[in-house]
Parts: C-alpha cells; sequence; structure tokens
C-alpha cells in the first residue's frame, strides 16, 4: 500500500490495472508510460510469458510533480489475466490505492471479464484495510471491434456500485485511457488527502480537482504534438451519482457527463454501504461457467446480499487445482522477490529525480559560463583580427604565423562554446521547435556559405541533389546539417580529393536527406555510440572536434520525431541520413513536473 511522508510532504500510491488477458492492460499502462516518458526517461518494467501476455506484473513509477504542497508519485501496475495465476493476482492487487478495472468488450469474453470482476472484489476483501472504499474505474477496452458488446448492457454488469466511472476506450490508439488513469489517480489522490485528514492541504476535492488539472494540461500538451483524433470520435466518460468530485473539470477535448447508471437499484433495495458486491447477467444454465452460480433475478447488478453467495467457495469453485505446498512456498517466494525489486526499482527512480535536479542546476550553471565565456572568446577574436589585418604594424612571418594559429584556436574555441549551449538547450531545456514549409536548397546553400572559406579552403568539391520544399524547424535543421558539413571537412582524408554531396529521398511519409562524404569514415565498433555526448572516432586523433555535433544532430531530428542513421567504411566515407516525417511532430521532454495549474502545482 501506499504511504504518505507528512515530514517530506509526499504522497506515494498504487494503481492496479486489473482485468482478462489480453485485455488492453499492458497496453494501457504502455499508453501512459508514453505521454509521461515520451524519451523513455523511465522505463516500463514488464515480466511476460512465452505468449506475450503478462506473467508477473508491469510496473511503471510516475512522478506527478507537486499538487497543493505534495509531492505525488504513483507505482501503476498489471496483472496478469489468466485465472491460472490467482494466487499472482491477489499480491499484485495487495495494497492498492486504486484500480482500473479493463474490460475486453467483446461479446464471447463476456464471462472472462465477470470471472475477473469477480476475482478482484473477493481479493479487495481479504485486504486488512477497509478495502470497500478503494476507487474502481473501469475501462470498457475494444471499443472499435465490430462484436463488442454495448455500454448499456457493459454497464449492467461492471458498474456494480454508485460512482464507478466507465471510460470506453481503444488502447491501442490511446483513447480513452489517458482519461481513465486521471479520473483513478485524482480519486486515490482524495482518498489519501481525506484517510489522513490533510487539511492544511486544502479538502480532498479541492486537491483530487487540481491533480485533474495538472493531468489534463499534461495531457492537452501532449496532445498538440502528435496527430489528434478528430473532437466526434473521441470518447466521453460516464460518471454515476456519486462521482461529483469531478463535475466540472475542464477536460479540453473531453468531456465529462454526470448521468445515473443505467440500472441504479430502487431506494428500497439498496445495499448496504459497507458491501461489495458482484453481479451476473440473467442467462441460460447451461452456457454458465463451471463452480459460478446462475443468477435468476432480472439483469441488474446486484450487492452480495441480494445473491446470498459465499465469496470463499464460489472463489475456489473457480480457482484452478491446488498446487503442492512446496510449489505454492516456491511461487509465494518468487513473488514476493519480484514485488521487493520493484520497491527497490521505485526508490532507484526516486535518486534518478534527485540526480535529474541536481543536473538541472549544473546546466542552468555552465549556460551561465558559457554565456559569460562568449564576451573573452570575442574580445580575443577582434584583437587578433586587428593583428592579422596590420592595424598595428607589419608582422614578420613568425608574428603571422602565430595570429593565424591563435585565431584557429579560437574558431574552435567558439565552436565548442556554441556546441554546449546547443547541447544543454536541446538536452534539458525542452526547446520547443516551430515547423513551418521551408525551401531545403536555399537552406543549404546558406549553410555552405557560412562555411565557405574552409570548403575553399580545403578544397571540397560540393554536389548538391534533388532538395524539395520540407516542412521542418529552420533553426534545429540549420544547426544539425552545419554540423554535418563541418564534420565532413574536419575528417576528410589527405590522400584524395574531398567531396561532400547533399540530396533528399521521398520515402512516403518522410523525407530521408542524406549527407555524403569521401573522408576517413567510422570504425564498426564505435558507430553504436557515436550519436552520445563527447563521443568520437577512434581513428580521429589529431583532429579537432567537440564531440557533441553528432549529439546535437540526432537530438534536433528526434525533436521532429524521426530519426538519424550511419553507413560508414573506414577509408571510403560515411553518409548520414535525417529520417523527418512529412508532417511533424514534436516528441516534447516529459514536462510533468513543469506543468503550472493555477498556483497548485
Amino acid at each position: 500500500m501506499g504511504f504518505i511522508n507528512v515530514a517530506e510532504r509526499t504522497i506515494n500510491a498504487k494503481l492496479v490495472y486489473y482485468g482478462v488477458g489480453v485485455g488492453g492492460k499492458t497496453t494501457s499502462l504502455q499508453q501512459v508510460h508514453g505521454i509521461f516518458c515520451p524519451r523513455n526517461e523511465v522505463q516500463l518494467v514488464s515480466i511476460n510469458t512465452e505468449e506475450e501476455s503478462t506473467l508477473l506484473f508491469d510496473f511503471l513509477p510516475i512522478n506527478l510533480g507537486t499538487v497543493s504542497g505534495f509531492k505525488i508519485r504513483v507505482q501503476g501496475f498489471t496483472v496478469p489475466g489468466q485465472p491460472k495465476y490467482e494466487r499472482m493476482r491477489r499480491y499484485v492487487l495487495q495494497g492498492a490505492d486504486a484500480v482500473v478495472f479493463v474490460v475486453d468488450s467483446q461479446r464471447s469474453r463476456l464471462d472472462e471479464n465477470l470471472e475477473s470482476l469477480h476475482s478482484m472484489r473477493a481479493h479487495l476483501r481479504e485486504q486488512a484495510s477497509a478495502a470497500e472504499d478503494v476507487p474502481i474505474v473501469v475501462q470498457y477496452n475494444k471499443r472499435d471491434l465490430e462484436d463488442a458488446l454495448d455500454e448499456a448492457t457493459l454497464d449492467r454488469h461492471f458498474r456494480f456500485r454508485d460512482g464507478v466511472p466507465a471510460f470506453p476506450s481503444v488502447a491501442t490508439e490511446g483513447r480513452g485511457v489517458f482519461e481513465a488513469f486521471v479520473e483513478a489517480t485524482a480519486a486515490l489522490v482524495e482518498r489519501k488527502v481525506e484517510h489522513y485528514q490533510l487539511t492544511d492541504a486544502g479538502s480532498p476535492r479541492e486537491v483530487a480537482d487540481g491533480v485533474r488539472q495538472k493531468l489534463w494540461a499534461l495531457g492537452d500538451d501532449v496532445r498538440r504534438g502528435r496527430a489528434t483524433v478528430p473532437s466526434a470520435e473521441l470518447p466521453r466518460v460516464r460518471l454515476g451519482p456519486l462521482a461529483e468530485s469531478a463535475q466540472g473539470i475542464s477536460r479540453g477535448p473531453f468531456e465529462l457527463r454526470d448521468e445515473a447508471p443505467a440500472a441504479a437499484p430502487t431506494p428500497g433495495d439498496e445495499p448496504a454501504q459497507d458491501a461489495i458486491g458482484f453481479g451476473y447477467e440473467l442467462r441460460d444454465e447451461a452456457a454458465a461457467p463451471a463452480g459460478v452460480p446462475c443468477v435468476h433475478h432480472g439483469d441488474e447488478v446486484l450487492s452480495d446480499d441480494e445473491l446470498d453467495v459465499d465469496l470463499d467457495a464460489a472463489s475456489q469453485a473457480s480457482a484452478p487445482a491446488p498446487v503442492e505446498d512446496g510449489a505454492a512456498a516456491l511461487l509465494d517466494q518468487t513473488v514476493q522477490s519480484n514485488l521487493e525489486l520493484v520497491a527497490q526499482f521505485g526508490r532507484v527512480d526516486e535518486e534518478r529525480q534527485q540526480l535529474a535536479r541536481k543536473v538541472g542546476e549544473l546546466v542552468d550553471a555552465a549556460q551561465c559560463a558559457v554565456h559569460d565565456l562568449n564576451r573573452p572568446i570575442s574580445a580575443l577574436r577582434l584583437m587578433l583580427a586587428t593583428l592579422d589585418k596590420g592595424y598595428l604594424g607589419a608582422l614578420s612571418a613568425p608574428q603571422n604565423q602565430a595570429v593565424q594559429n591563435g585565431l584557429l584556436a579560437v574558431d574552435q574555441l567558439q565552436r565548442l562554446v556554441g556546441d554546449l549551449l546547443d547541447s544543454s538547450r536541446l538536452d534539458h531545456d525542452g526547446v520547443r521547435l516551430e515547423f513551418a514549409a521551408c525551401d531545403l536548397r536555399e537552406l543549404v546553400e546558406q549553410v555552405l556559405e557560412t562555411s565557405r572559406f574552409e570548403l575553399d579552403e580545403h578544397g571540397v568539391v560540393v554536389e548538391l541533389g534533388e532538395l524539395p520544399t520540407v516542412e521542418v524547424d529552420r533553426w534545429g535543421l540549420t544547426k544539425a546539417l552545419s554540423n554535418l558539413v563541418g564534420n565532413a571537412i574536419a575528417y576528410r582524408a589527405h590522400d584524395r580529393s574531398p567531396r561532400l554531396r547533399v540530396f533528399a529521398e521521398d520515402h512516403g511519409e518522410q523525407w530521408v536527406i542524406a549527407v555524403e562524404d569521401n573522408g576517413i569514415g567510422v570504425p564498426a565498433a564505435d558507430q553504436a555510440r557515436l550519436f552520445q555526448r563527447f563521443e568520437r572516432g577512434s581513428n580521429v586523433t589529431g583532429r579537432s572536434g567537440s564531440g557533441l555535433g553528432l549529439h546535437i544532430v540526432r537530438e534536433v531530428v528526434q525533436g521532429h520525431g524521426g530519426e538519424v542513421t550511419l553507413v560508414s567504411e573506414v577509408g571510403r566515407g560515411t553518409t548520414f541520413r535525417l529520417h523527418l516525417p512529412k508532417a511533424p511532430s514534436l516528441a516534447p521532454h516529459s514536462p510533468i513536473s513543469d506543468v503550472d495549474v493555477g498556483g497548485l502545482g
């Protein structure tokens, strides 16, 4: 179970995705992971079977930043969906602060969904805490399939108590997934604040609304950088009468509608508030799964008291055959060991967050230093240029050579300082690229003009192929191509006339911009690490370079939603290819801790 550290004002909570096998739990958590960690800053941990369905669990630590003065961290889990992993389901569900119950909407899987619901609620009852008030959000997945049951039918089965919100979703496309996550997260935070009576943080509902607003601000920001689904196709959440805390919260293109469950019980038939029930649709006894009682009481959702079903007996009847004591003990140890590993993983992520803050402070200091360095560098260049032009008198041959060496060193220093500034901006500032139509030939010619002195000095033969108009960030692409042209000059071969070719290829949904040279090439063993900071080929000894140029190229291309590749052979040359989508989408840094929502964050 999650905990609250009042001294450090930290709320830790556990959110579990529960449901049938291959129903969309892992895909849903992957979609959430893609929003919070667009560049895989924190990895989603999965333990899978050979059939690629979850065997033990998936685990994702999520840092929501600060709301109402509290740092909020959520650990997302999924359970194995197959009934034979019942013990593992129970272990993973232990201590859950909220549950997203994922329903496979296909008609053929109704009985499996009902078994899973019964299993979840039976396990919640086994917990020592007051599990009957654990927030539960239902997610109707696979709404795009032809045999999907209608929502009214699903409501009768799965909205088993007032206030259970239901979200239609298509997890593979990301529709409805974030909505369910937001509602579950806000509900578990509200429960935590209320349980620990954290009145100084505001009312539980105010804190929960702050969480919703902050998460939706993030979701809207991510959607602006991606291809969006037409608003008519976006799902709408449907809430029961007790879910009032969600009313009035802006959802961007989404909307909350407050409507009663399809089959709400009449006042005289309402179950006691401390009862957690389960229900099955009226159907033929022959169609009922073995061990599950067939209910002949209309087709609404019923309470446990109305059903008068022995949960333990039903659980034993639907569970797989018991395993030997030794095997059970081994299974227990295995699951516990993995859960302990998850706890360690969470602590490592917390340390990573602290390290990231320290890195941010160092980056700020480095950027200030870089700006300060530009002034003396400019002054030094001006002094050397004054000497070079003879304004202070004629220079002897040795003096002139010394001035030329000084100018060359100043150029190298200025490039290094510029690369450091650009690298830190791209890595840590989250530069927002602005995409617009750009004449690629004109841009390349400007880049070549900037390097005209060096190209002429070394006799580099330049060839331009077909260069179309592309949708790019002009500053970013200029920076990337400048680095590639600079590399072609710096790493030219001395035993042949240097050549440089720039061209573009149409690959359907993307343009591929290629920069080809006949230089010294890159050893195969060095190519995998070449785009990392301060990495250079092992065959460039004696040649100047910061080791940041290709890292900047990769960051710029990834910022367009693309990738950069290279083909190289030592002694023959290198070709870099920038794969840029024709409809670029900004790949943002994870911005959750920086979203400011009216003073709540």
